[in-house]
């Protein structure tokens, strides 16, 4: 809103305000009118937007809401000039940070603060934490006063919008479900993905960042690859320049996915199979960010491929019938995602990080960042008929603009202002998602940045809130910093189905519902896992959790309750439903002591009256009956059948 004038007229010591906000004086969020009662007090008279919690009109000195980074604006009679003090227990304690007219308060020459005085009794400023910290000083409190009237005419400020250092201070704690963890593979460097072959139930592949893709049988790793695409790759692996097992690096063969019709003869699928990998700068991408500055390149692009089983050996995939599908300038080497999967409707989903760095704020991310810019595909779900448009003549989805593919016409931009690619968008590094079998849910897990790991049920067209939103905390992308304080965020913003923050770990690694029959106990829990509660020793974690309620627990591994000792890498789920860990105790795509771990049940056998699943029938099941009995008793739900 913009003010045209500014007129004021007393009338029995009240301010009334031809009110709208002064040109002079710029935008603000909130606007507050005082007027006075007998000069001892402030009463106010209007406040601009409405709402009882900005302040209830007619009330004495009113305990006004600040939220961190907003601008706000006060007028008060000229005979009563406005100030804002750290206020101490009574005014000779206060000190002053704003003050109308003269003298100065001390932080009016903060350029973040940006206090304009337009002489008339109207001034603004900008809630700042360094304002908010200088308010809180030496004990005191965020407040207002009148400078003349300091004794009487005096009130408080409450501030939301902190920073939380400890968003979720309730600790995940240790389930009841108990698991061992059976090693089906080794010798592999960081094993990202485990899926089975279609048609077959003899054989799995596993998927290698370093570039290659393995088929076990037997629990045993073929010698030979079933795809090498090393050669393709940004070379060396690698960022910390070592290029050993303590190097780090988020690049490399990142995704596989089987079309639907990969066993069918009839299909246009047949024998076909996609992948995604990070390789060198190769000539105009199909899709692009926000323009790099001159002397600045981009790191690498992120290709998706089609390639076909060869006619003659079905154990491989034949190099000379790849096919590339679309190719993505990416302006750092991290925040990729890389998830492949066909859905229950046919199409491929791919997923996009927001292009790197930190805030999703820098070169390639313009001025709002990726993840909430749907004209770009970073920071989204993408979803399209990836065969060649020649194979699927008389469908209804439009062909790409590159010609190599399909567009599912039922996605949520096309024929509107955004990228038609894009299925969903609002993410920050959805590494990996999965599909449950039973509900068809598209599941993502969303790596987040320095507080909250979170887990989404993503639906057609949503926006799950990156850059403005960790988790279900409003983001500040300046800062870094999180609140629980969700003022002026954007309607329609989706919150994730499970959260937790850094307390319990660094990237959250996602995985699948489990489906399998070995643990009746999981069945329907989503199983997933943590990369590791820091970056220098490996020590991963394995959670499961029930998506309804949100409820997390960590397993119990092993009948010691050990911890994991590896980095979590990825994780696969095999046609029975049955759920594998992939981890390494390396940091990066080096060495070849990444494995491949089957979680089974703990129990070889399970025994009738093994009331708390440690595979023995002893005193400590007559306890778990006797509380489960006097719960029943108690008519406390869940103990009776």
């Amino acid at each position: 809103m913009t003010k045209v004038g500014l007129m004021f007229t007393f009338l029995m010591g009240t301010c009334i305000v031809c009110y709208a906000a002064s040109s002079a004086l710029g935008a603000y969020d909130v606007a507050w009118t005082f007027g006075n009662s007998d000069f001892t007090a402030y009463v106010l008279n209007h406040v601009e937007p409405s709402g009882s919690d900005l302040g209830i009109i007619g009330t004495q000195n009113p305990t006004l809401t600040l939220h961190l980074g907003r601008r706000y604006q006060v007028t008060a009679p000229s005979s009563h000039p406005f100030e804002v003090i750290a206020k101490g227990s009574d005014a000779a304690q206060d000190t002053v940070l704003l003050s109308t007219g003269q003298p100065a308060g001390s932080f009016e020459a903060d350029p973040q603060v940006n206090w304009l005085d337009n002489g008339f009794g109207t001034v603004t400023f900008t809630l700042t934490l360094d304002l908010y910290n200088a308010m809180i000083a030496g004990g005191k409190v965020p407040g207002y006063r009148c400078r003349p009237h300091a004794f009487s005419m005096r009130g408080s400020f409450s501030v939301k919008g902190l920073p939380l250092a400890d968003p979720i201070p309730e600790p995940v704690q240790k389930g009841s479900i108990k698991i061992e963890l059976e090693t089906v593979a080794s010798g592999l460097a960081a094993p990202l993905l485990l899926l089975p072959i279609p048609g077959r139930t003899d054989r799995l592949l596993v998927m290698d960042q370093s570039g290659k893709v393995y088929v076990i049988q037997n629990e045993q790793l073929q010698p030979v690859p079933f795809l090498d695409v090393t050669s393709r790759l940004v070379s060396p692996l690698g960022i910390l320049g070592t290029h050993d097992q303590k190097d780090y690096d988020e690049r490399g063969l990142l995704g596989l996915a089987f079309h639907p019709g990969f066993a069918d003869p009839q299909s246009p699928g047949y024998r076909k199979v996609y992948t995604y990998t990070s390789e060198p700068v190769s000539g105009p991408a199909d899709f692009t960010t926000s323009p790099l500055p001159p002397a600045v390149s981009f790191d690498h692009q992120s290709v998706i491929a089609e390639w076909s089983v060869s006619a003659a050996n079905p154990g491989i995939v034949d190099p000379a019938t790849r096919r590339e599908i679309m190719r993505i300038d990416q302006p750092q080497f991290n925040h990729n995602a890389g998830m492949l999967a066909f859905g229950p409707d046919g199409y491929l989903y791919i997923a996009l990080g927001d292009g790197g760095a930190a805030n999703d704020v820098g070169n390639g991310h313009g001025s709002g960042g990726n993840g909430q810019n749907i004209n770009t595909v970073h920071g989204g779900i993408l979803r399209i008929d990836a065969l060649d448009p020649a194979l699927t003549a008389g469908s209804p989805n439009p062909v790409s603009a590159n010609g190599r593919y399909r567009i599912a016409a039922s996605n949520p931009f096309v024929g509107t202002d955004g990228l038609d690619e894009i299925f969903a968008f609002g993410f920050r590094n959805p590494y990996r998602f999965s599909f449950d079998p039973l509900t068809d849910r598209l599941l993502v897990a969303d790596v987040g940045q320095d507080f909250i790991e979170e887990i989404d049920v993503v639906q057609r067209g949503g926006n799950y809130g990156w850059n403005l939103k960790e988790g279900t905390f409003q983001f500040d992308p300046v800062t870094g910093n999180v609140t629980d304080d969700l003022f002026g965020l954007p309607a329609g913003l989706l919150d994730p189905v499970a959260e937790y923050d850094h307390d319990e770990g660094s990237s959250i690694i996602g995985g699948y519902v489990y489906r399998g029959s070995a643990i009746p106990e999981l069945a329907g829990k989503y199983v997933f896992g943590d990369f590791s509660t820091g970056f220098v020793a490996p020590d991963g974690r394995l959670f499961y959790a029930d998506l309804t309620t949100g409820q997390i627990h960590e397993f119990v591994i092993g009948h010691n309750n050990r911890r994991l000792g590896l980095f979590v890498k990825g994780f696969g789920q095999d046609a029975a439903g049955e759920v594998y860990v992939l981890a390494s105790p390396n940091l990066g795509p080096y060495g070849s002591q990444g494995v491949v771990l089957k979680i089974v049940d703990l129990c070889l056998v399970r025994l009738a009256g093994d009331l708390d699943n440690d595979c023995q029938v002893n005193f400590a099941d007559l306890a778990v009956l006797a509380s489960n009995w006097l719960g029943c008793a108690l008519r406390q739900p869940g103990n009776c059948p």
